[in-house]
Order: C-alpha cells, then structure tokens, then sequence
C-alpha cells in the first residue's frame, strides 16, 4: 500500500499521456482536412461532361442562318445552314440543280448569310445574275414564268389578285415569250409594266 502511494503520481501522470495520445490520434491532420476542403470546391469531371454539351448546342442552335433557295433547284424553299456554309452546301440541302439550271449563275465558293436569297437561273434566261465574291442575290430577278404567288406579289404593283392572274393567263395560253405580253394579262397595262419591268425576266 505504501508503494502504490509513494508511485501514484507517475500512475496519475501515465493516465493523462494516454488521454492526450488517444486524443492526438483521432484528431484528423491539418493537411487531410484541406484536402477534403479541396476535393469539396471543385467540381466532379461528370458534372463538366454534363453541362458542356447542354452550352455548346444552345450556342449551336443560335447560330444557325436562314436562306431562301429560289430557281432551278429540286426542292426550293428556306433552309437552315452553319453560319459558315458555302452556297454549294445549300443548293445540295435543296437537292442539287435541275438539269435546266444556269451554273453560270451561281458562285458555288460565297459564304452563305442570314436571309439571303439564293436564285438559280434557268439555261437560256435573260439578265442572269451572276454572283461574284461578297455580292448577294437578294436583288435577283422574278421569272413570270416560274415565279408562284408568292414571288409575283414582290412586284411593284402586283397584289394577290394579279399574281393569280398572271398565273392563270401563262396556265391557259402557255409560258411567256416576251415581258411586253404582260399588258395581256386582265388588270396590268403599260404603266404597271414599267414600274415593274427592271424586276422581271423570262
């Protein structure tokens, strides 16, 4: 017994190494706990997959461009284009050329633009437009002969009613062979021809 009194500050001092070591070990080490700080901020590599394409085809879809395709083509109409497609790409998304279509009118290497129109010609038509580097063809020529409703209503003084007509007269007396003839056609007389005779080919 007087042993146990004589050593019970080592047993004392012994006990409280212990606590404090048991402590220090569980107590998780500076470098760990920033690390976890870390891995925490920064985001998964999944997370990065997932949102990227959903950005990219938001960008894509708002570059898109429209063009109007018109002439000798298969299947005119208004096609969306890659802002850096070349006219060549757009007459093949409107099915190529028909066998009756002028090359010659056409630049297959311009780039394509917004609301552009692209107007192929007809083999033997009059006043091609012919498209060089940076020109448009937007300011192409109507043909009365194959232009629908639509078209002939871009005329100067040309409604709907007219269009009809002139459609109707080309149906029942055959194409067009001069621009002059359309004084023929019920509502249209010399002076609605000349305003719209710089716009007009056969």
């Amino acid at each position: 017994m007087q042993i146990i009194k004589q050593y019970s500050w080592a047993i004392i001092l012994a006990t409280v190494a212990c606590v404090f070591l048991v402590m220090w070990i569980r107590e998780p080490k500076g470098d760990a706990a920033v690390q976890q700080l870390e891995e925490a901020e920064i985001p998964s590599e999944t997370q990065l997959l997932t949102e990227t394409p959903a950005e990219n085809e938001s960008v894509s879809a708002n570059a898109l461009v429209m063009v109007d395709i018109k002439g000798e083509v298969q299947n005119p109409g208004v096609y969306e284009l890659a802002p850096d497609s070349r006219v060549e790409e757009a007459l093949d998304a409107a099915g190529g050329l028909t066998e009756n279509a002028e090359e010659r009118s056409i630049n297959l290497a311009q780039r394509v633009a917004d609301e552009q129109v692209i107007y192929v010609a007809a083999i033997g038509e009059e006043d091609v437009p012919v498209q060089t580097a940076g020109s448009s063809t937007s300011s192409a020529k109507i043909n009365i002969n194959q232009a629908d409703s639509n078209e002939l209503t871009e005329l100067n003084g040309i409604g709907e009613a007219k269009a009809q007509a002139i459609i109707t007269f080309r149906e029942e007396n055959g194409p067009f062979t001069s621009i002059e003839q359309l004084t023929e056609v019920p509502g249209i007389g010399e002076k609605s021809l000349e305003n719209m005779k710089e716009q007009i080919s056969l």
